[in-house]
């Protein structure tokens, strides 16, 4: 259900007061001093070097947010916070949190562009900026490391044998699957300014026999060759209907009679009085991105049946689809 609104929680809204407090507390880095224990402001300043009176003002205003807790004069990481924005942490998502920072000028432009409707930038992050989106590759990395064994588990690959994941990043789905299904080879395909970060990404995994990494681009490239199973992760969002519907065509093209396509992505929820948070961030994706958007999934079951596969099936709800050639 949409969030109830009231006279107080519109100025909340309204204010980007608590957004900058987060990100700024995110770039200063306040709690990985606080990994292991409580600590007093003037311990923390020490440590990532600020002014301990204004760097106090901030820390207070993260516990009234909720992300600190606080007992006397010590400070204290909440569960979460420790978990995801702590360095050390094998989940660490602060550089997401950095990029965010780093687009703050964008939204500044988000009237200019629902007026216009005409987006301010050209592509995508993993195309014209790679050195941002090797951030978002190591984010996305560490989150679908929390999910994609437990994707591999639902979905049965035990009578195939070859395996393309399509745009494929860090390759942490195909490492998963790979893993599940050992008779599984897979192939990776994806742009030459991505492919080093992966094959790094295989090599800590130890995954580089099973994984073969290909240079191209999915919409302009032939594939190379044909597939039991293609995959896709987080590929429509990036792209316009057309350029979709082309896609999910090329993909059957490459799937191997009998074959399965997985498609993996943040659909929007078919109710109209409830779209979902994925609403939100379609919003994001209009102001960061040339095409980007959230598609419902009845336009992805559309496209995908209109190009020829059956038996569809939803794994997860508004995220991961099946379907057979």
């Amino acid at each position: 259900m949409a969030r109830e609104v009231s006279a107080p929680s519109l100025f909340q809204i309204g204010y980007y007061w608590e957004a900058k407090i987060f990100l700024t507390s995110v770039k200063l880095d306040v709690y990985t001093p606080l990994a292991t224990h409580p600590l007093h402001v003037e311990e923390i300043a020490a440590q990532i070097k600020v002014d301990p009176i204004y760097l106090g003002r901030l820390l207070d205003a993260l516990v009234t947010m909720g992300l600190l807790g606080r007992e006397g004069t010590r400070y204290a990481n909440t569960p979460v916070v420790s978990e995801f924005l702590v360095k050390t942490s094998p989940f660490y998502m602060g550089e997401l949190m950095l990029l965010q920072d780093m687009e703050w000028d964008h939204w500044g432009h988000l009237e200019e562009v629902i007026r216009s409707g005409r987006p301010k930038v050209r592509g995508n992050i993993f195309m014209n900026r790679p050195e941002a989106g090797q951030l978002v590759l190591k984010v996305l990395h560490r989150m679908a490391q929390r999910v994609a064994p437990a994707l591999a588990q639902q979905i049965d690959l035990s009578s195939y044998r070859t395996f393309l994941d399509v745009g494929g990043g860090a390759g942490t789905f195909s490492m998963a699957f790979c893993r599940k299904y050992p008779a599984l080879q897979a192939t990776l395909f994806d742009l030459s300014k991505t492919l080093p970060f992966t094959a790094r990404s295989l090599e800590e995994g130890d995954m580089e026999d099973r994984v073969e990494l290909v240079s191209g681009n999915f919409n302009q490239d032939a594939f190379p060759g044909t597939f039991d199973v293609i995959f896709m992760s987080d590929i429509l969002h990036y792209q316009t209907h057309e350029e979709n519907a082309a896609l999910i065509q090329k993909c059957r093209e490459a799937t191997a009679p009998g074959g399965m396509i997985i498609v993996k992505d943040m659909f929007l929820g078919e109710e109209a009085s409830h779209p979902g948070w994925n609403a939100i961030f379609s919003m994001h994706l209009l102001v960061y991105t040339e095409n980007g958007q959230c598609f419902k999934q009845d336009e992805a079951r559309s496209w995908m049946m209109k190009a020829g596969f059956h038996t569809l099936r939803e794994v997860e709800r508004n995220t991961v689809l099946t379907a057979l050639k």
